[in-house]
């Protein structure tokens, strides 16, 4: 009994050190779980599974103040199938790394016009919010996206996929996970 107390209390110690070292990352995660429980909570907003949102053809609108405008901007550009209003929500390190790695505007707009052709799209996003972070930010979204049209995919289906923007000092995107 006394070495499995003994393991039990290293474990909670080791646990608790380690939620210490790393708090701000675990207020990021408590963030964006709380934001996912709270979306599925309220899913009064969001579209039921079965029936098609009518924003297929539309375009984002910014859903709260606090929300960023290169954020929107990123969606927007999902959603119009516009890889300028992507490109332009992107800091300049991240261009240049796209840019390095043989990327370019007109390639995202090829991409951009290949999820068109499939059906693939954006039927809503919803801005969950935000926490700032040494040089920087980070943002929370549920985004609803229609499956591409295939055979196998029934109408109506919808993925809820998360969404987790890092911005920098400047409040550009710095990745998007």
């Amino acid at each position: 009994m006394n070495i499995i107390t003994r393991v039990a209390r290293r474990i909670v110690v080791r646990t608790a050190a380690g939620i210490a070292r790393h708090a701000r990352l675990t207020a990021v995660l408590f963030v964006a779980v709380a934001g996912i429980i709270a979306a599925s909570a309220l899913n009064v907003s969001l579209p039921a599974v079965g029936h098609s949102a009518t924003s297929a053809s539309g375009t984002y609108r910014p859903t709260s103040q606090e929300e960023p405008s290169t954020t929107a901007a990123y969606l927007r550009g999902q959603q119009s199938y516009d890889a300028k209003l992507i490109w332009d929500a992107y800091s300049d390190r991240v261009i240049r790394d796209l840019e390095r790695r043989g990327n370019s505007l007109e390639d995202t707009q090829r991409q951009l016009d290949r999820a068109k052709e499939v059906g693939r799209r954006i039927e809503q996003a919803q801005y969950i919010g935000g926490y700032p972070i040494p040089n920087g930010s980070m943002h929370v979204y549920i985004v609803l996206q229609a499956p591409p049209r295939s055979a196998s995919s029934q109408r109506g289906d919808v993925a809820y996929i998360p969404y987790v923007f890092t911005l920098d000092s400047d409040g550009k995107i710095e990745r998007v996970e």
